[in-house]
Formats: C-alpha cells, sequence, structure tokens
C-alpha cells in the first residue's frame, strides 16, 4: 500500500488534518443494522444487517467492503498494513485497491482462509468466494486462482470456473463506486481552486464530502477502480476557469431486488471559476479515518475487464 494512513480534512476558521491508521470507517449504512455511519469499528466487533441492510466499511486507502442483508462480518486485524476479515454468515462485496503478495487482504469464510492480493471485486457468501476479477491466493495451500474462479469449501474443498453473473449486491457495490468517482471529481476541482492549497498532500487519501455525505477517495495519478471508473487527483484537474458540477445527493441504496437505490442528485453548475465544494466542520464527530462518492461528468470509463489468470 502506498499509504499507511488515512487524512480526514475538515474546514472550520482554520483547515485541521485528522490521521486514523485503522481500518474499519463506517461509510454509509442503510436499513436495520448494528452500526452508525462516520464511527469507527473495533477490531472484534461484530457488524451485522437486517432485512433490506446494507453497511459500507472502508478497508485502507482505496478499499471498500460491502455488506449485504441477513449478514455478519468482523474485523479481526484493523492495521492498515495488516487487516483480516470473518465473514460470519450472509455475503459481502470487497473492492480491493493496493493490496498484494507481500500485503495481502486476509479474508475467512466458512473453512476458506484467503489472501487477496491484486486490486480487483472478490464476492463472498457463506464459504465460498467468486473472483469477479482480480486475484486471490488460499492461506492453506498457497494455490492462486484468478477472474472467473469460484474457490468453495462449505462441503468439501473446490475450485471451478464458473459463468459471469451479478448479484444484487454486486449491483449496488458498483452503483456506489460510480457515484464516489463522480463526487471525487468535484472534490478535485475544488481543491484545485482553493487559493493556497498543497493539493500534493493530498494523494491517496480520504476527504470529507458534505454533499455526499461520505467520505471521498483521493489517489494517486491515473488511478481507476476495479470497477474501472476514473479518479482524479487534484493535480489532474485544470487550473483555469470551468465549471464545477455540483454533488450528487445520498448514496446507492441497496435493495434484495437487485435494484440500486437513488442516488439522486442533479448537478448545481457554477459558471467562471467552479463552485468551491466546501468541507465542512460539519463531519459526525466519531469519524476514525475514509470513503467516498461522485458526480455528475466523471470520466468514467465502462468497466473494463482485466484478465486474470489462474497460477500459483
Amino acid at each position: 500500500m502506498s499509504s499507511l494512513m488515512l487524512i480526514l480534512m475538515l474546514q472550520g476558521a482554520t483547515t485541521q488534518f485528522l490521521v486514523s491508521t485503522k481500518a474499519g470507517l463506517v461509510n454509509y449504512v442503510q436499513g436495520p443494522t448494528t452500526v452508525k455511519p462516520a464511527t469507527t469499528v473495533p477490531a472484534g466487533q461484530i457488524i451485522s444487517t437486517g432485512q433490506a441492510g446494507a453497511v459500507e466499511l472502508l478497508l485502507n486507502p482505496g478499499s471498500y467492503l460491502r455488506m449485504g442483508e441477513h449478514s455478519q462480518i468482523v474485523l479481526e486485524r484493523v492495521e492498515l498494513y495488516d487487516i483480516a476479515v470473518r465473514l460470519i454468515s450472509g455475503s459481502t462485496v470487497i473492492a480491493a485497491n493496493g493490496f498484494g503478495k507481500d500485503l495481502p487482504l486476509h479474508v475467512a469464510s466458512g473453512d476458506l482462509k484467503m489472501e487477496i492480493i491484486k486490486d480487483g471485486i472478490y464476492l463472498f457468501a457463506d464459504g465460498k468466494v467468486v473472483v469477479v476479477d482480480g486475484r486471490i491466493r488460499d492461506g492453506n495451500n498457497g494455490l492462486v486462482y484468478g477472474k472467473g474462479y469460484q474457490i468453495s469449501n462449505d462441503q468439501g474443498y473446490r475450485a471451478q470456473k464458473v459463468k459471469t453473473f451479478t448479484t444484487a449486491l454486486e449491483l449496488w457495490s458498483r452503483k456506489r463506486d460510480e457515484d464516489i468517482s463522480r463526487a471525487n471529481l468535484n472534490v478535485a476541482r475544488s481543491l484545485r481552486q482553493t487559493p493556497n492549497l498543497p493539493i500534493s498532500s493530498f494523494l491517496d487519501v480520504w476527504l470529507w464530502y458534505p454533499a455526499f455525505g461520505s467520505f471521498i477517495y483521493m489517489p494517486g495519478r491515473g488511478y481507476r477502480s476495479p470497477y474501472g471508473y476514473r479518479y482524479l487527483s487534484a493535480g489532474e484537474v485544470p487550473s483555469y476557469g470551468g465549471g464545477s458540477s455540483g454533488g450528487s445527493g445520498g448514496g446507492g441504496g441497496f435493495s434484495s431486488a437487485g435494484n440500486s437505490g437513488g442516488s439522486g442528485g442533479g448537478s448545481n453548475a457554477s459558471g467562471g471559476g467552479g463552485g468551491s465544494v466546501g468541507f465542512s466542520s460539519a463531519v459526525p464527530a466519531s469519524t476514525g479515518a475514509s470513503s467516498p462518492t461522485p458526480s455528475p461528468r466523471a470520466e468514467a470509463a465502462a468497466p473494463a475487464p482485466r484478465g486474470a489468470q489462474v497460477g500459483k
């Protein structure tokens, strides 16, 4: 990982920075859950969702864990260089960024002990994992599996290629990523247009975006999320003129019927030098670290499949 901290920025009378070196900030919730937005979940605490419930957690910069309904997980380790998650029941999608062979993301489900070693999208459900994109290593035997593989240990160990399919949870996860990429563009524009702001300091961090009610991921240059959407750093935005789109309101909601909820939001075009997004001091008091969401005109390419191969 290129960064071992998440930076939260508040703007009041003066600009302040809060630093966290832990994973587990709750970025978004919907329906019945046992956690609240903008609170940090400590290691060992069980997180649960009920009927039509959903939770989005921030892991390391750029990585998300999104829980579906009737699910339970626990974060067993929360250091940014050593994150471990256990799925107790239900399902979760992990959109991973910045993990590798030497610093994997550890995920257990049933008897499976897996290690995410490449940027990608991973669907876990009750003793199974599907590699939607990326590469995953079995922590028990060291075997590595690529895109399109399902590994199961609920009724005996089995690895097989599966046909492409999309669950309601994965659709919601994709919608959240699309919305986050749009909000990132708004934030990048605002940073670029703020006088005397050291924009080079805002790389691989999370910033609070009041219009979206979430934290927004600010990457280094040339970043595309595991879903293929482009995120900009402030330095990649032209420093002259050009209007800026207003924030998209609310996060995409998860539905057990597979419909993504409304991320409502029309764009508020402001002419001239572009409107300032504004980083509010109204961040919930119990923040601990990061999260994202987007705005219109996000330069989002259609999610581009990345070839992943099976290997050892």
